[in-house]
């Protein structure tokens, strides 16, 4: 990783983008952990603070959920036992976040995650991890090899941002385009760029900083009553 982040740093100083690199990365030391799920969703974890934010797994061992059954499950079942050895099931995934908005191609209500709540329960990936083993054609053998560098903790999670995005930077770049750029929402799930966001174990009310609402129209009475039970955790509701 931290060759990776030296010469990331030394092509944008190259480029004359070494003040907007620095001006990146703080702004990156302030990134948050953010899940975005569809309204009822919210609700449902704000009715209580017993229930909690289950994994795919969960529910489909449970059989509350039917397996998806397609290409794309078998890719992240393998990817999962892969760099998730034996505990697959604990973990939730997310995106780093500098605007609150998670990946809408998930839902329209984005959960931030209380930072000393999960900060050391959770590592980063510098994208999506199963379409990181397909772009990169890695064999199940080769995974921990292949992901040195990519992965690292919360608190180093400035790194892998700057080795991701470094590249990307123009001299142009704005503070207002930050957001955009740790964060780019794509036509599709596949399309989405981000960093992801590893949490291990449970996920309740009580682990909610705020929830921001982008399709608030026509809620109003809903997400007035969602507001108060938030309130009761110490969390906010907002709508965009």
């Amino acid at each position: 990783m931290d060759r990776r982040v030296k010469k990331a740093i030394q092509d944008a100083t190259s480029r004359g983008c070494e003040h907007v690199l620095n001006d990146l990365a703080t702004a990156l030391a302030g990134s948050q952990a953010v899940i975005a799920r569809p309204l009822n969703e919210i609700q449902r974890l704000a009715s209580s603070d017993k229930q909690g934010y289950a994994t795919y797994y969960q529910l489909t061992d449970a059989e509350v959920r039917l397996p998806d059954g397609d290409e794309w499950n078998s890719l992240r079942r393998i990817t999962d036992e892969a760099l998730f050895p034996g505990y697959k099931d604990k973990i939730r995934f997310a995106a780093l976040t500098l605007d609150g908005v998670g990946l809408s191609n998930y839902g329209d209500c984005s959960i931030t995650l209380r930072e000393h709540m999960i900060r050391h329960r959770t590592s980063v990936f510098e994208e999506n991890t199963a379409l990181f083993m397909k772009r990169h054609k890695v064999s199940i053998p080769d995974v921990a090899a292949r992901i040195q560098g990519y992965r690292a903790t919360w608190d180093d999670r400035v790194k892998v941002c700057i080795a991701k995005l470094a590249p990307k930077l123009t001299p142009a770049l704005q503070a207002t385009d930050h957001p955009r750029i740790l964060l780019n929402q794509g036509a599709t799930s596949d399309d989405d760029e981000f960093v992801e966001a590893h949490i291990f174990g449970s996920i309740t009310a009580r682990t909610i900083e705020r929830v921001v609402v982008t399709a608030a129209k026509g809620r109003k009475s809903i997400l007035r009553a969602l507001s108060q039970q938030l309130m009761k955790v110490g969390a906010v509701l907002e709508t965009r």
